[in-house]
């Protein structure tokens, strides 16, 4: 123990480390080491978004190249199509174009049947005042000679400085021997309701109606309607409303109604018949009635020159319907005697010859006793049904406000 406690305690011995300017060449080696890692990673996010055009390449960018184009696909020109047939006519295709070398193939025949498709149609009211169901079906092929026929009329009466020379007469038809002259107020027949017992023919069945004519003016407008009631069928009501002028009636509007209604337009201003079933409109003529403004239109003319009228005259007047505005030519003929009401009767006939071989047979017997106005009415269609509307009663009606 004594030995122990006699031996002096060593000090530490110092602890060896590298020098100072060793360990700063380590410290700038690793921050540039990391330097350089951090400008890759933010040079290969520069060149990405350059798209793929870019051929700049980074430290973690490969070479993109873009694929070669791949030649354009042929594409087959289709076939041109035949045009289907319409029931008017078939129009020929247009053929592809061919090359010079290739041979020309033999012509087709032509194929420009016209389609016969058989047409029906449902029941329809008595057919008044010269309209024609056989018109109807014929309209789009008769359009065109009618139109024509409509352009040598208006022609003829756009002059107003000639009252004395007469429009020309459709193909086929009478001359014109007579021009409407101005008709006074005075002439015109006083507001009345015409009562009529209607027989017809309707594809060989017979039937019975009802059908009222009224009329009413002042001294400046009228108003007037035409109405046929027939059983299981309704009723038909033409309209007529328009002005009075020194040359007679000047109708504004005429309507057809029968489930729906269809119009005609008579527009003075720009000189033009308008209807609403976009039909072509038409020059609008002097004198120019519709279908029921007619009848007092040619009251007055025997009202006041009645006396001068000899059999055979003939006076053509445009007129209208809701499909078409042709000129109607009238002609006197002899008087007859009718049975009205019980009574003889002494009547005066006027007859509408058809304007083509579709339209109606229109025949009117008008009475000085009633104003001139019609006692009888009678239209015949090419089939050789009609309707006849005999006078069965005449009472007074107000004028106009």
């Amino acid at each position: 123990m004594s030995m122990l406690a006699a031996t002096p305690a060593q000090p530490p011995r110092p602890v060896s480390g590298p020098a100072p300017g060793a360990l700063w060449s380590w410290i700038l080696v690793v921050l540039g080491l990391h330097l350089a890692v951090g400008m890759a990673m933010v040079g290969a996010r520069l060149w990405q978004i350059q798209g793929p055009q870019s051929l700049r390449v980074g430290p973690v960018q490969t070479r993109w190249l873009p694929p070669a184009p791949s030649p354009p696909a042929t594409v087959q020109q289709p076939k041109a199509k035949q045009e289907r047939q319409t029931r008017l006519a078939t129009e020929p295709s247009v053929p592809t174009p061919r090359p010079a070398s290739a041979a020309a193939p033999p012509p087709e025949p032509d194929d420009a049947r016209v389609a016969t498709e058989p047409m029906t149609e449902p029941s329809s009211p008595p057919t008044l005042l010269g309209e024609s169901d056989q018109a109807d079906r014929t309209q789009a092929a008769a359009e065109a000679k009618l139109a024509a026929t409509n352009d040598v009329h208006s022609a003829t009466l756009a002059s107003a400085d000639k009252p004395a020379a007469l429009p020309a007469t459709p193909t086929g038809l009478a001359e014109v021997n007579m021009a409407l002259p101005q008709l006074g107020l005075a002439a015109l027949p006083t507001s009345a309701l015409l009562n009529y017992r209607l027989s017809g023919q309707e594809k060989g069945i017979p039937y019975q109606a009802t059908g009222e004519l009224r009329w009413q003016r002042n001294a400046g407008a009228y108003a007037m309607g035409l109405s046929v009631r027939a059983f299981l069928l309704g009723t038909r009501v033409w309209r007529s409303q328009g002005l009075i002028t020194a040359q007679g009636l000047a109708p504004v509007r005429f309507s057809d109604s029968w489930r729906s209604e269809r119009a005609t337009h008579f527009d003075g201003e720009q000189n033009r018949i308008v209807f609403s079933s976009n039909a072509p409109s038409v020059p609008l003529q002097p004198g120019a009635q519709d279908q029921i403004s007619l009848y007092p239109q040619m009251a007055a003319l025997m009202a006041q020159e009645g006396g001068r009228l000899q059999p055979g005259a003939r006076l053509q007047v445009q007129t209208a319907t809701v499909r078409d505005a042709l000129p109607w030519l009238l002609t006197l003929e002899q008087e007859e005697t009718l049975q009205v009401d019980g009574q003889n009767l002494q009547a005066t006939k006027w007859v509408c010859q058809p304007r083509n071989r579709f339209d109606a047979k229109v025949e009117f017997w008008v009475a000085a006793k009633h104003e001139w106005l019609p006692v009888r009415i009678r239209i015949t269609q090419v089939s050789g049904s009609f309707i006849d509307l005999l006078l069965t009663g005449r009472a007074g009606l107000p004028d106009l406000p």
